[in-house]
């Protein structure tokens, strides 16, 4: 039974990989062969690096004492600081865009 499992799970991760190689790989062609989309799709994932390295900059690698038993260390403390504020500079952007298109379409009526 275990070993169905294993081979279960084996094949779930090649197609999950397969899904993702596929889509970048789809996404790298359509990059190419558009220039004014790849001129966008470059200032996007350049936002997204700037957002990344600010988020790095403010996280904190302090380790409070009840983590120290977790064997946490002050880089994956810092990695985790980042994670969070990246997902809180992307959440308060996506939803300020939300705001700001919904009003948008108020007024322009």
């Amino acid at each position: 039974m275990e070993n169905l499992i294993n081979i279960g799970l084996f094949l779930t991760y090649l197609m999950i990989g397969i899904g993702a190689l596929t889509a970048v790989f789809f996404g790298i062609k359509k990059i190419f062969q558009d220039s004014k989309n790849a001129k966008k799709t470059i200032y996007s994932l350049g936002g997204l690096l700037i957002i990344l390295i600010l988020s790095y900059v403010l996280a904190s690698s302090e380790v409070l004492a009840s983590y120290e038993k977790y064997n946490i260390t002050e880089e994956a403390s810092k990695r985790v600081g980042m994670g969070l504020t990246t997902f809180y500079i992307l959440s308060i952007l996506a939803i300020g865009t939300i705001i700001y298109t919904e009003i948008s379409k108020v007024f322009s009526k």
